[in-house]
C-alpha cells in the first residue's frame, strides 16, 4: 500500500497491476535479494513484474472467480454439445416424419382413388342390375334339352307361366333375357331375369305373393342386388339388433318402440317404429323371397273376411264385417238410428 511519503533518491518499485510506486523500504516488503533480482531482470529484459499486496489479494479472488467461470463454461459446453445432439436427433425425427407424412398422403390419395373406382364400379353394377329380378329354387330344364338355347327358351317359357299365375300375362313381352348363375351342379341355380323397365320389376315383386298356392309356391323372387347391397342390408339388421339391445330406454319400452329394418330389398332403411307383433306386411322369406307362411296367413285372413260378410242388414244388402262394429254397435242399430251415423 502507498505510504504517501515523497519519493527522493531512495529505491522504489512500481506495481505492474495498479501502477502504483512503492518505496523499497519499508513499504514494498521486498528483500534485498528480491529487489536485486527485479533490477537484474529489468536490465536484462527491459521489464520486471511485481505486484503490491492489495493487487495480489485482489488477483487471488479474481483467479478463484475465473476458475469458477471456467467450470461453468465447461458445463455450458457439455450442455451445448448435448443440445446439438438433441437438435440433430430432432432434425432426423422431423425428416422421418416428413417422409411418413408424404407416404401417408400418397397412401390416402391411392385409397381415395381406389374407393372412387370401387364406387364407380358399384354404381355401374347397380345400374346394370336395376331392372333384374332373381328367381331362386326354380327347377332347371332336364337333360333332354341339350343346347344352351333350348334351356334358355325353356326358362323363358317358365317365366311366362309364372307371370300368368300372378295375373301378369303381358309380362312375358317385358322380358328381355334370362340366364342361370354359376356352373351347373346338383342344386338348381338361381335364374336372373332381365326386364325392360323398373316398373315391370316392381309389379312382379308386388304380385309374388300370388304364387303361394300354385305349382311355383316353393320359388322366391327378389331384386338382383350387388354383394355390397346385400352386405349393407345385413349390417342394417345387425345394427337394429344392437340398438334394440343397447339404446332403447324405459320410455321407448313403455311405448312399445323398437328399431326395425323396413322397405323393399335394395332400399332398406333403419327406423324406430312401434313393435306391433304378429303379421305385418309380406315379411322376409329365406333367401330374401316372399314368406310363404306369412302369405298363407294373408290368404287365410282374406278368406275369413269373405266368410264374414253379413247378408242380414235391414236393407237386405251384404254388409262388410266391422261396419258399425267399430264403435260398439251393429249395422241394424245404424239402420234404426241414421242420425248416429
Amino acid at each position: 500500500m502507498a505510504c504517501h511519503k515523497p519519493f527522493g533518491k531512495e529505491a522504489a518499485i512500481q506495481c505492474v497491476i495498479c501502477g502504483l510506486w512503492v518505496h523499497h523500504k519499508p513499504c514494498s516488503a521486498v528483500s534485498e535479494e528480491g529487489f536485486k533480482y527485479l533490477e537484474d531482470m529489468m536490465k536484462a529484459t527491459g521489464a520486471a513484474y511485481w505486484a503490491c499486496r492489495s493487487c495480489v489479494a485482489y488477483s487471488q479472488g479474481i483467479t478463484q472467480k475465473v476458475k469458477a467461470v471456467e467450470k461453468e463454461l465447461e458445463v455450458i459446453k457439455t450442455d451445448v454439445k448435448a443440445n446439438k445432439e438433441g437438435v440433430k436427433n430432432v432434425e432426423n425425427t422431423v425428416e422421418e416424419l416428413k417422409k411418413l407424412v408424404e407416404k401417408n398422403r400418397l397412401d390416402i390419395e391411392e385409397s381415395v382413388k381406389a374407393v372412387e373406382r370401387r364406387m364407380g364400379s358399384e354404381w355401374r353394377e347397380r345400374e346394370i342390375r336395376r331392372k333384374n329380378i332373381v328367381i331362386h329354387r326354380l327347377p332347371e330344364p332336364g337333360p333332354e334339352l341339350r343346347t344352351a338355347e333350348e334351356r334358355r327358351n325353356h326358362d323363358l317359357s317358365t317365366c311366362g307361366r309364372i307371370f300368368q299365375k300372378m295375373g301378369l300375362n303381358y309380362m312375358a313381352d317385358e322380358t328381355k333375357a334370362c340366364r342361370r348363375l354359376g356352373e351347373r351342379g346338383n342344386e338348381d341355380r338361381p335364374l336372373i331375369v332381365v326386364l325392360r323397365s323398373e316398373e315391370s320389376k316392381r309389379k312382379i315383386l308386388e304380385k309374388a305373393w300370388k304364387l303361394a298356392e300354385t305349382e311355383f309356391g316353393e320359388i322366391s323372387l327378389v331384386p338382383d342386388m350387388t354383394p355390397m347391397q346385400r352386405k349393407e342390408e345385413e349390417e342394417l339388421r345387425i345394427e337394429a339388433d344392437r340398438k334394440n339391445a343397447e339404446e332403447l330406454n324405459e320410455n321407448d319400452r313403455a311405448k312399445n318402440l323398437k328399431w326395425a329394418v323396413v322397405g323393399p330389398k335394395g332400399e332398406k332403411r333403419l327406423i324406430k317404429t312401434v313393435d306391433r307383433g304378429g303379421y305385418r306386411g309380406r315379411g322376409r322369406a329365406p333367401m330374401g323371397g316372399f314368406n310363404r307362411m306369412e302369405e298363407q296367413r294373408l290368404l287365410d285372413r282374406r278368406s275369413l273376411n269373405q266368410e264374414q260378410w253379413r247378408p242380414e242388414s235391414a236393407s237386405g244388402r251384404r254388409t262388410p264385417p266391422g261396419r258399425g262394429q267399430r264403435r260398439g254397435r251393429d249395422s241394424s242399430e245404424e239402420e234404426m238410428n241414421p242420425a248416429k251415423r
